[in-house]
This record gives structure tokens, sequence and C-alpha cells, in this order.
């Protein structure tokens, strides 16, 4: 259930009663994220059937690694039908150490969330470090999760039985935010991006700097203009 709060900007959620298991194609091919479910569904219910994902065409991306983690922690997979049928062993995932072969900001989410219910603890090596993975842990945290090293490539997961509510305030999407930082350094004037922290951009930003472009952090984003009404041409 999800209500929609203060135009949109806010939205309440709960996840009382029963929970649909299956994320059927026609909602999984919008939007590649949607395979997000897959760990948590499997972490809570102990059963997920998840279609493959669809989504933005930037090169191949498989699944494997998601399941490839997944299966580490005693969920069965199967591939069928362009379904991914997954059950864990017992009912319930089990915590274990796993190396991802490159670091997978979504296989990190996916093994994260699973992990925060599993039983005993989970050591993710290599894993992502993105502002995103450390904003998802820090909800999970205050769900009640036991996570350290969020931000680093080892992150650990002690398992616990239940989380519970939470209020979380989401990371500004360092895409829109970078895009939006580009419009006065290519129209001229001057923009603030509300929400919007160096910190989620520093090569960007730095970039921005020497091409002539200033941007100052204010008490509610990022201030953005061009130093002098000239840009210049750097390398990246």
């Amino acid at each position: 259930e999800v209500t929609a709060l203060q135009e949109g900007k806010v939205l309440a959620m709960s996840c009382h009663g029963a929970i649909n298991t299956r994320a059927d194609y026609d909602i999984v091919r919008k939007m590649r994220a949607s395979n997000l479910v897959l760990g948590p569904l499997l972490a809570r219910e102990g059963h997920a059937t998840v279609s493959l994902p669809g989504g933005c065409a930037i090169g191949a991306r498989p699944m494997d690694i998601h399941t490839d983690g997944l299966e580490k922690m005693g969920a069965q997979i199967e591939l069928r039908d362009g379904y991914l049928h997954a059950k864990a062993q017992g009912g319930s995932l089990k915590g274990a150490v796993i190396d991802f072969p490159f670091a997978s900001v979504g296989a990190t989410e996916n093994i994260l969330m699973a992990a925060t219910l599993a039983k005993g603890t989970t050591v993710i090596k290599n894993a992502a470090r993105e502002p995103e993975i450390v904003d998802l842990a820090t909800c999970l945290r205050a769900m009640g999760a036991q996570i350290d090293g969020d931000g680093t490539s080892s992150i650990t997961i002690q398992g616990v039985d239940r989380l519970h509510g939470a209020t979380h305030r989401v990371v500004t999407d360092r895409i829109e935010l970078g895009t939006y930082m580009l419009a006065p350094a290519i129209c001229g004037g001057e923009v603030e991006c509300l929400g919007g922290r160096i910190s989620l951009l520093e090569s960007f930003c730095e970039k921005l700097d020497a091409a002539g472009i200033s941007v100052t952090e204010t008490d509610t984003g990022l201030k953005v203009a061009r130093k002098n009404g000239r840009i210049h041409a750097v390398d990246v």
C-alpha cells in the first residue's frame, strides 16, 4: 500500500498483510531496477518469481552475478519462460561470503537487502561503493538492519529476525543533478540544485571548476554559475 503525500514528494508505504511474490514481465520490463525485488522477496517470503528485466540497453548486463550470490546464500533458482523462479532452502536464506567478479551496484543492493533477514553473517567482497549503496544501507539501518562497511569494497551484514518502519530521505539522483548543473554552463545564468552535495559528484565538480564553472554549496543544495562568462575546454 502506497500513499502519496505533499504532491508526490513524500511516499508513505505499508507492507502489512499478504505480499505478492510474483513480479510480472509487463511491469519489470519497464525498468531494469525492478529486478531488485528478487532479494527482498526471497529474504522475507522465502520464494519469488521475477521476470528477467528490460530497461535501458547499455550493453550486456546479465543477472548471473545476482543469482550466483543468492545461491551461495542457499537459494535455488531456475530460469523458465523468461522468469527467475527462486526458493530459499528451508524457507530462509543463510549468511555467506560473496566475492563479486566486478563491482555491480544492482547486485550489491540485491544481496545487501537479502542479507538483512538472512540467518547469520554475510560478507560482500568487491562491493559497489556508490552513494546510492550508502543511502540504501542508511535506510536499512534505520529499519533495524545491522550493516557495516558500506561505502567501502567490503560490507558485512549480520542478519536480524525482522525489520520495522522508518522515515528516510532518499539521496538526490546524481544523473539528474549533474544534468541540471550543466544548464548554466551551456546557457549562462545561475541554477541552484536543491538537495545536491559536492560529495555526490566530486570528480564532476572538479572538471566544472577547471572549465570555468563555479559550484558552491548552500544550506539547501548546490549553486552553479559561470565564473566570468566564459568556459574552457578540459581533459576528462
